[in-house]
Parts: structure tokens; C-alpha cells; sequence
């Protein structure tokens, strides 16, 4: 017998409990944008929701309904113009490359654009230039002339359209201050050539922070995008997602234990990967009851204290720290940031400067005026239990 129990970052579940209205909205959303009604699509919640795999499936949908793919996890970095402008214009390019039948008679897609100069490629029909090579120019210009002068390349290789797929997005946002309009910019492009007819259509993945940074950079985000939040299973779900596989493989849980699971992970997929792997595991039985897993709790909580909470609270700086302590004291659901201040004693602007350090590094984010709650489910009972 295998253990179907997969929790990691993005690893694909044995089974996929309680998404399938995500993955029917996705489909029916690309099938508009095929039909003319230009579509994007926003996909957010906290850590270990299953947006990532969410992602993978929507891929493998439009891969299916004859579209092609680019997909890429962003990063803090690419805030930077110039970082975004040369990894946008490298993926359009190499994927017009790969699929282009002119392109594929010499070599594959990867090697040309990697041996093959701008002007070589041009040859190929394929717009590409580098970013860095034209310092001055406007961003958004610049993304929607690679939008569209690969346009035909796509359209010549019988692709319906072309969907991005960028997971982590939260980390891409303007810096006004510096004069980065990185995520204005590529959602400026990307409306634009979609007004022109070319059928592009962008899938952004993220934490609820997401849908802050992009109504901050563009106001018509609203009417741009399909909102889809991503959330913890309810409770018949769960149930599923923690019975199936293991009965598929020939292990059971007693009813007792799979509600009391359900309770503790509060129906968190990534949660409920990790109790059905490790009670597997470490039990050594074939039927799990509560009994087994009261004995193996404590152990189970320090493993994932240590794989998953601990390193996220280290990203926090000392000073940071008390205000994540401060928050999990402060009763249940969002934390207003007045009883944080006032429980810290740290005076306005050194508040404000950390506060933002802390949703910037994904820990926190914003719920409503004043409200904050933490990106990390349990993430509370954790801070509690080290405190």
C-alpha cells in the first residue's frame, strides 16, 4: 500500500475534493474569450489553499481546448521594469518559437531563443527584442508590442489564444516612489491587445493581497477580471479529500478522528495532506483511530511547526515579530491595527514602516480599514503555542 497523501508546495493531491466549480468556471470563461468577450482571471487566498495546483489544472484545461500556455512564478524582483520587461519578453518569444512550424523545422523552441539573435529570430516571424536594449522606453509599449507582433505566429500554429499563468503575483506591484509601473504597465498591455483582437488571456495567482495591488494600479481591474477565492473545504469536502484517497490504498480513518482532523486543519487542504500523511506514516496501522492519534499529536504539531510555520515566522525581523505575537493575542478573526499598536507600545511611523514589511513579505494582509489578518492559516494557533 502507498501512502496517497502529498503535502508540499503545489504537489498535486491523489485526489481533488470540492474544485470542480473552480476548474467549470475557468473553462466556461476561456470558452468567452474564444467567442469575443475578452476574459482574465484571478485566482487568490491563503497559503496551502491549493492555488497552485488550481493553476496546474487550469493549464492542463486550456492545453486541451487548443490554447498555449506560458506559466511563471513571479517574485519580488520583477517589481523591477527592466527584471519583468526582459523575463516577458524571453517567454512570449520562446513560446511563439516552440510552436511556430517554421521555428520547430530547425530546433526546438527553448534552444532558439537562447542561440538565436533578435535578428534571427525576426526571420522566424517572431517579435523579440530586449528589453534592457531599449532602457527609455515606455514598459507598457513595449509589452504590447510583443503581445501583438507574436500574434500571428500563434494565430498561424492554430492556437486559439495564448493564456499566462503567473502564480505568486501578490509579490508584483508599482513602487511610485521609484517610478515602477510594473503591474500597471503589463495590465495595460494586456487590455489594450485585447481590445485589438489578439487573444491573450491572463490567469493571476496570489495571496488576498492580490486584488489590493491590482485596484491600486488600475481601477477597471473589476471589469477586467473574474474573481475566484480560494478557500478552505467545507466540511463534506474535507471529509472527501481525507476518506478517498485513503480508502483507495486501503487505509481508513475512524469517523471519529476524520471529524476531529477537520476541526483542527479547519478544512485547509495543505493541512489535511500533512495529518493523513503523517498519520499514515508514523502509525504503522492500517485503520487510524482517535486513540492513535492523541499518542502521535504532539509529534505531528512539531513536525509542522518546524516544515511549515517556523520558517515563514523567521522571515520576520525581531521588532516584527511582537507584532505577529501581538496579533495572535487579539482575539479571534481580523485583528484591528489600533489594539496591535497599542499592545506593542511601538510609536506610529515605526509601526506603519514594519506593518508594511510584513505584508510585503506575505505574512499579513489587509481585510478592510484598519483590519489585518495573517495570509497563513493556523498561523495563530502556531504563534500561541511558541509563545
Amino acid at each position: 500500500m502507498t501512502n496517497p497523501f502529498t503535502p508540499g508546495n503545489g504537489v498535486e493531491p491523489k485526489f481533488l475534493a470540492g474544485r470542480e466549480e473552480y476548474l467549470q468556471e475557468f473553462s466556461k470563461s476561456l470558452e468567452a474569450s474564444e467567442n469575443g468577450l475578452p476574459q482574465n482571471m484571478v485566482v487568490y487566498g491563503l497559503r496551502g489553499t491549493g492555488k497552485t495546483v488550481l493553476a496546474r489544472h487550469y493549464r492542463l484545461i486550456a492545453e486541451a481546448e487548443g490554447w498555449a500556455v506560458i506559466e511563471r512564478e513571479l517574485n519580488g524582483r520583477l517589481s523591477d521594469e527592466g527584471a519583468f520587461g526582459d523575463c516577458f519578453g524571453k517567454d512570449i518569444a520562446a513560446k511563439a518559437s516552440e510552436i511556430s512550424v517554421k521555428a520547430r523545422v530547425a530546433e526546438t523552441g527553448k534552444a532558439l531563443i537562447r542561440t538565436l539573435k533578435p535578428e534571427s529570430l525576426t526571420a522566424y516571424g517572431i517579435t523579440y527584442k530586449p528589453y534592457y536594449e531599449e532602457p527609455k522606453r515606455i514598459l507598457s509599449d513595449y509589452l504590447e508590442e510583443i503581445l501583438m507582433g507574436n500574434w500571428p505566429v500563434f494565430q498561424k500554429a492554430g492556437k486559439k489564444g495564448v493564456v499566462l499563468v503567473y502564480d505568486e503575483m501578490h509579490s508584483l506591484r508599482d513602487a511610485k516612489e521609484d517610478k515602477q509601473y510594473t503591474l500597471s504597465s503589463l495590465l495595460e498591455s494586456i487590455a489594450h491587445v485585447q481590445r485589438k483582437g489578439a487573444r491573450y488571456y491572463l490567469c493571476a495567482c496570489g495571496l488576498p493581497n492580490l486584488k489590493t495591488n491590482l485596484k491600486g494600479a488600475k481601477t477597471y481591474t473589476e471589469r477586467m477580471f473574474h474573481f475566484q477565492q480560494v478557500g478552505n473545504l467545507q466540511e463534506g469536502e474535507a471529509r472527501k479529500a481525507l476518506v478517498e484517497p485513503a480508502r483507495r490504498e486501503g487505509f481508513a480513518f475512524e469517523d471519529a478522528l476524520v471529524s476531529q482532523i477537520i476541526g483542527e486543519t479547519d478544512g485547509y487542504p495543505y493541512f489535511l495532506q500533512f495529518y493523513g500523511y503523517y498519520l499514515l506514516e508514523d502509525s504503522g496501522k492500517n485503520r487510524i483511530s482517535s486513540a492513535d492519534f492523541k499518542a502521535m499529536r504532539p509529534g505531528l504539531l512539531e513536525r509542522l511547526d518546524k516544515s511549515f510555520f517556523e520558517d515563514r515566522f523567521e522571515l520576520a525581523s525581531a521588532s516584527e515579530r511582537k507584532i505577529l505575537l501581538a496579533m495572535a493575542k487579539s482575539g479571534s478573526g481580523d485583528v484591528p491595527l489600533s489594539d496591535v499598536k497599542k499592545a506593542t507600545e511601538i510609536d506610529d511611523n515605526s509601526f506603519q514602516q514594519m506593518f508594511g514589511r510584513l505584508a510585503e513579505k506575505g505574512l499579513v494582509y489587509r481585510v478592510g480599514r484598519g483590519r489585518y489578518s495573517f495570509t497563513i492559516p493556523l498561523f495563530k494557533d502556531y504563534l500561541k503555542r511558541i509563545n
